[in-house]
């Protein structure tokens, strides 16, 4: 009689350590009497594959991913590719649930509130296309938002008569109170949803997420966030924050495998909201037999490797720790902020961290953009953006040398 070689017991085994992540940055940390802070971050940016030549400075779009991830993809990949039975593939069913629990710990939520789905803009979409509104009802949206939490709200409102109307916040605000009274000030008795991004990704400006939630539900308002540039890159408390639902991308600051992200639904909105896909997995009549947020991932056939990679840079991110990651991101943004500063250059993020995080943004002429970036990248080896202006948003893999190249770079190119 045939056996199967393909032993469960060794698959599990290896797949335990991929995702307990590398256990380097752990032992690292644990000798941290003996190592200085930049020791631990050049320990972190080993674990890139990126060459000094190509450094990635350009967050808000991609991150390259940690090694471990890639090797956890490839390795479950493979497992899959030598065995595709269902036999084999019932596994990845409890590697996705480790997943999900870790990462509902980091976000303080529950297991059950956290759907796996593509990208934030499939989330945001399922957000958009699923709430009940009535004709006449108003969405606020920031005009920052990005087209799937903002266009998307133009394309529904055109078809279901709703009315949707954009907050311009001060270029340069002073304070969270000034930001938050931008948005207060325009709610009507017809608003019913607030949809706003909780980082910029053309400003850098960071919105103040608690407070703007709390003035919109003693409205009624249910308000939903856009976290594509948060995820990975603030120690986040959802709980806390008291949003509605939350959108993210594994594949920009948290730095895990492409085409995965995540919708957190809190639990008393679960019911509220309407699938916008119903494939196999749903059950067999409207009642669906997933349990919580999960009816959100019934999306078809998922790359189930992707997915379960997913849990390794969870485990990448509890070891270096969230809270430690936001406040590196902070210094090095703080540090490319106040050089490009000094070099007489203009910003358009504002200068304060509590009132942006991550993203640096610094003026350009009209149309200039694009051949600064790609100037920045041929001569200076540094990948950013033209969005805003010239942005650049350094990450944890980035050290304190590429910082400084930075600044003398974008001086060169713009003083």
């Amino acid at each position: 009689m045939y056996k199967n070689n393909n032993s469960r017991r060794n698959f599990l085994k290896k797949s335990t350590a991929l995702l307990a992540g590398t256990g380097a940055l752990k032992s690292l940390a644990a000798g941290a009497q003996t190592q200085t802070e930049e020791d631990f971050w050049q320990q972190v940016r080993s674990q890139f594959a990126f060459t000094e030549n190509a450094v990635p400075m350009n967050a808000a779009n991609l991150c390259p991913a940690f090694r471990a991830v890639t090797d956890s993809v490839e390795h479950f990949t493979a497992d899959i590719d030598i065995d595709c039975s269902f036999n084999n593939r019932a596994k990845f069913s409890e590697l996705l649930e480790q997943c999900r629990s870790r990462i509902a710990g980091q976000l303080n939520v529950s297991s059950d509130e956290i759907a796996l789905v593509r990208n934030t803009s499939e989330a945001n979409n399922m957000i958009n296309n699923g709430l009940s509104l009535e004709a006449g009802d108003e969405i606020l949206l920031w005009d920052q938002n990005h087209p799937t939490n903002n266009v998307a709200w133009d394309v529904r409102a055109e078809r279901f008569d709703l009315r949707v109307r954009r907050v311009t916040t001060p270029t340069q605000p002073q304070s969270k109170a000034e930001l938050v009274s931008a948005f207060t000030s325009q709610f009507t008795d017809a608003t019913r949803v607030l949809a706003i991004t909780q980082v910029s990704n053309v400003s850098g400006i960071q919105l103040p997420i608690a407070e703007l939630v709390a003035a919109a539900h003693d409205r009624g308002i249910y308000v939903h966030v856009d976290g594509a540039q948060s995820w990975g890159a603030l120690a986040l408390d959802l709980r806390a924050l008291d949003v509605d639902s939350y959108s993210a991308s594994a594949h920009k600051w948290y730095m895990g495998p492409r085409e995965v992200g995540l919708l957190y639904v809190k639990s008393d909105n679960i019911d509220r909201i309407w699938p916008s896909v119903i494939a196999p997995g749903w059950g067999n009549d409207a009642e669906t037999d997933l349990l919580g947020a999960r009816k959100f991932e019934s999306l078809g056939q998922r790359d189930d490797a992707a997915l379960a990679a997913l849990g390794t840079a969870a485990a990448l991110h509890d070891e270096i720790g969230p809270e430690r990651i936001e406040q590196r991101i902070s210094f090095l943004t703080q540090r490319l902020k106040t050089g490009i500063s000094a070099a007489k250059l203009s910003l358009v993020t504002p200068m304060s961290a509590e009132l942006s995080h991550g993203v640096c943004i610094t003026r350009v002429s009209s149309g200039n953009g694009g051949a600064i970036s790609n100037q920045l990248y041929t001569d200076y080896g540094i990948a950013g953006a033209a969005t805003g202006g010239l942005r650049l948003s350094p990450t944890i893999y980035n050290t304190v040398e590429h910082i400084d190249r930075a600044i003398a770079a974008v001086s060169k190119l713009l003083g």
